[in-house]
C-alpha cells in the first residue's frame, strides 16, 4: 500500500471515528423519544436505584436515542396517584408497591396475602411470581383487563416489610398491643393486622413520615432501607424482623403507549426492563445485611426477633378465606398461584 493510499485509509478512519462520536453525542443530546417515569422515593433509595437502573439501560441499548426522565420524591404525589397518571397517560410509566396498584387492579392483591412467600426469591428469584415465567405471562393478562391500560413490564423487591416502632421492642403478639401502627391503604393489609388483634390507621404513604414524628402512629411496616435512605432513623429505634410478606413491586406501562411504539423499541424496553430486573435483585441482596450494619453501628437502631411468629402465621393463613374477595379472581386465583409455586406450571 503506498504512502497515498495509507494517508487516505487514516483520514477515512478518523473521519468515521470523529462522526460516529458526534452522531452519539447528537442522539444524546437531541433524543428522539422520551419517556416519563415516577417512584415515590428518594433516588439512593431501592425504588429510586430500580428507576435510574433502567433509565440507564434504555439509554445505553438505544444509543442515547431514547431519554428516560425520572421523577423521583413522589413528585406526582402517593403511589396510588402515580398509578393513575399512567392508566390515564398522563406519564409513560410508574414504579410501584404492587398493593397500592391494586386498587385498579385486584389480581395484585395476591402479592400480599400474609405468608404466601417465604423468600425475596419466591417473588423474583428464578420462578418467583414476578420473574419472566407463565405466572407473570397470566398475571400481565389480568392486570391489563382489570385495569384497562396498565401493562406489566417488570418486578422487583427491595426485602421484607419490617415492623419498626418508636420505642418498644416486639418479641410476642402481645407486645402490639397499644401501638398505633401505620398501613398503607389497603383491605388485605388491614384485615391482616386485625387477624393479629390490633386497630391500625390507614395512613398514605407520604404523610407517614410526618404522622411519625408528630406521635400519630409510632409503628409501620416497610422494608428495611427504608428507615435508612429517608431518615426515619431519627425516630424509629427498633427494628422486629418480620417475614409475613417480601415487598413486591411493579413497573407498570401504559399500554395505549406502549402498542404505539414500533416493535423495535417496544423489544428494546422488554429487554432493558429483564435486565434491569436481574441488576437490581443482585443489588438488593447485596445491600441488605450492608443496611442492617450501618443502622446498628452508626444509628444504634435495636433489632429484635419474634420468639412466637409461628402464631402470626397460623392467625393469618386462617383468615385466607375471608381475603379471597379482596383478590381479584377469588379463591381460583389464589388457588392457582399456590400451584404454580408447587409445580412451576399454571393449571390448565
Amino acid at each position: 500500500m503506498n504512502k497515498f493510499f495509507k494517508v487516505l485509509l487514516l483520514q477515512t478512519m478518523i473521519a468515521a471515528l470523529v462522526l460516529g462520536t458526534w452522531g452519539s453525542a447528537l442522539a444524546a443530546s437531541n433524543p428522539r423519544m422520551t419517556i416519563k417515569i415516577a417512584q415515590c422515593c428518594p433516588a439512593d433509595q431501592a425504588y429510586g436505584v430500580y428507576v435510574h437502573g433502567l433509565a440507564n439501560v434504555v439509554e445505553s441499548k438505544s444509543k442515547g436515542q431514547i431519554k428516560v426522565d425520572t421523577l423521583d420524591g413522589g413528585v406526582l404525589g402517593g403511589e396510588q396517584d402515580m398509578a393513575q397518571a399512567v392508566q390515564i397517560g398522563t406519564i409513560q410509566m410508574a414504579a410501584i408497591t404492587g398493593n397500592n396498584v391494586a386498587q385498579l387492579a385486584p389480581s395484585l392483591n395476591i402479592l400480599v396475602l400474609p405468608y404466601l412467600n417465604a423468600t425475596m426469591e419466591d417473588v423474583v428469584g428464578k420462578g418467583g411470581l414476578l420473574a419472566p415465567g407463565p405466572y407473570f405471562d397470566e398475571l400481565r393478562k389480568r392486570v391489563l383487563k382489570e385495569s384497562g391500560s396498565l401493562l406489566l413490564m417488570g418486578g422487583y423487591t427491595n426485602g421484607f416489610r419490617y415492623f419498626f416502632t418508636k420505642n418498644r421492642c416486639v418479641r410476642t403478639l402481645a407486645d402490639l398491643q397499644g401501638l398505633k401502627i401505620r398501613i398503607p391503604k389497603n383491605p388485605v393489609m388491614e384485615a391482616m393486622w386485625k387477624a393479629l388483634g390490633v386497630s391500625p390507621y390507614p395512613v398514605a404513604w407520604s404523610e407517614t413520615f410526618t404522622a411519625i414524628q408528630q406521635g400519630v402512629v409510632d409503628a409501620f411496616d416497610s422494608p428495611l432501607d427504608t428507615i435508612l435512605r429517608m431518615g426515619f432513623y431519627q425516630d424509629i429505634k427498633y427494628v422486629i424482623e418480620t417475614h409475613y410478606t417480601p415487598q413486591a413491586a411493579v413497573l407498570i406501562v401504559n399500554n395505549t403507549w406502549f402498542q404505539s411504539l414500533s416493535k423495535e423499541d417496544q423489544e428494546l424496553i422488554k429487554e432493558a426492563a429483564k435486565q434491569n430486573d436481574v441488576n437490581h435483585y443482585h443489588y438488593v441482596k447485596a445491600e441488605q445485611g450492608k443496611i442492617k450494619e450501618t443502622l446498628i453501628k452508626k444509628h444504634g437502631t435495636h433489632f429484635c426477633t419474634l420468639t412466637d411468629e409461628n402464631v402470626w402465621k397460623e392467625k393469618c393463613v386462617a383468615i385466607w378465606p375471608s381475603l379471597y374477595k379482596y383478590v381479584g379472581g377469588g379463591k381460583a386465583w389464589v388457588d392457582a398461584t399456590l400451584e404454580y409455586k408447587k409445580t412451576g406450571k399454571m393449571p390448565q
